[in-house]
């Protein structure tokens, strides 16, 4: 695969090659009104359908719910409110009064949609319901997810309650970095502690259970929603995440195989740019500098893709007065293909370079105008004194005839 290196306005273009050019794969027919269908490592869209339009989640608000339960009160217990009983819709039995450990109640939560768990957890982690909803919000903007607002923590019907599937599918990737939350979304059977006596769960999603290689994550229903899903599954080294909303009963399940198999039928991994390979000069404190790729690019790529990187050079400006070792990490480069982000790769220098020192021509061409500034402003004081003397002799011209006015 050979790689052509041109300069285009401070960023650069490299052309690859896989295969014979052709046209892109036809996708799966879908019953689904929003669908998408990413690499969970690099966030490349492979398929999509309205994904930036606003539907009703469902419980696959779960997801942030698990998420901000994981990352802030993992060691929490959880204190069943009256409230949190009493919530409609889906329930793991959670008692009032009783106190249940944080882990058993996210698994049970992300197992049957427990919005009962949900109340609980964000009376928890955030005080209060009102501030665990923002906490949901803010984490969301956060990570830049279009058409995401929550207005609860379980998912249940409200009109400012709606994501979009771009929007869940980061959630989601995000939500999937993190080991803890990934072992509970593929558990398949949990129980929780005795009250009076234990609780078993079985998982809903039915991916777990019948598509080789499902690693998770939920599903949804609700009337003003009908069916939801996000979906996860790993083959050969590659992970994709599906989000489907307002699916039909018939077409959810079948769709969400569909897409998944149309994925990883027709994409396979490869690597536009490999680790070491020369990606050109980057200009650290007026010093060009010839830089390598310091990690392999993935991607995947369809049969015939033609594939050309787009790379902006960020360099780290803390090294502009800094001497530079072969080897070093001097920044990064973010590479777009086809219109598209596919993430950033580290640069590493190829060369050692000395602290940048200005240049003679420089120093005197200060030196020059910093003479030039002192003289002017000599000359301006020397006018001001003269303009000065001639008029007080304007005003007062007594004193060429002495004081004596007679």
């Amino acid at each position: 695969m050979a790689l052509a290196l041109t300069s285009i306005l401070g960023t650069f273009a490299l052309s690859t090659s896989v295969y014979a050019a052709s046209a892109p794969p036809t996708p799966p027919s879908l019953s689904a009104q929003g669908a998408i269908l990413v690499d969970a490592n690099t966030g490349q869209i492979l398929y999509g359908r309205h994904i930036r339009q606003e539907f009703y989640p469902a419980s696959i608000t779960k997801i942030m719910t698990a998420y901000l339960a994981i990352t802030h009160g993992w060691n929490k217990t959880v204190h069943v409110s009256v409230e949190a009983q009493n919530q409609p819709g889906s329930s793991c039995y959670l008692r009032a009064g009783q106190a249940y450990p944080m882990p058993r109640v996210v698994t049970a939560m992300m197992m049957v949609s427990g919005n009962d768990a949900a109340y609980a957890i964000a009376q928890t982690v955030g005080g209060s319901v009102p501030h665990f909803v923002q906490m949901m919000n803010q984490t969301a903007q956060r990570w830049h997810a279009p058409g995401i607002h929550f207005a609860n923590p379980s998912g249940l019907p409200n009109p400012h309650h709606v994501v979009s599937a771009l929007g869940m599918a980061i959630i989601t990737e995000h939500a999937m970095a993190n080991p803890i939350f990934r072992q509970i979304v593929a558990t398949k059977v949990a129980s929780l502690p005795p009250d009076p006596t234990p609780r078993i769960y079985y998982n809903q999603n039915r991916l777990l259970y019948t598509y080789p290689g499902a690693i998770g994550v939920k599903i949804g229903y609700t009337i003003e929603a009908d069916e939801t899903i996000v979906g996860a599954a790993q083959r050969h080294g590659v992970t994709l995440i599906e989000v489907l909303l307002k699916d039909t009963p018939a077409g959810l399940w079948p769709d969400a195989a569909n897409l998944l198999n149309w994925g990883f039928q027709h994409f396979s991994l490869v690597h536009p740019i490999k680790a070491g390979a020369i990606l050109g000069t980057v200009d650290i404190g007026h010093r060009p500098i010839l830089v390598k790729s310091g990690a392999n690019l993935n991607y995947l790529a369809y049969p015939g893709e033609s594939i050309h990187p787009i790379l902006h050079f960020v360099p780290n400006n803390h090294l502009a007065s800094k001497p530079i070792t072969r080897n070093e990490l001097v920044g990064s480069v973010q590479i777009s293909i086809n219109g598209q982000d596919v993430g950033s790769l580290p640069l590493i220098s190829l060369s050692t370079m000395a602290p940048y020192q200005k240049s003679f021509v420089w120093r005197w061409k200060w030196i020059e105008s910093t003479l030039a500034v002192m003289i002017l402003i000599k000359l301006l004081s020397r006018y001001r004194s003269r303009y000065r003397r001639r008029k007080t002799l304007r005003v007062n011209p007594w004193h060429l005839r002495g004081s004596d006015s007679r």
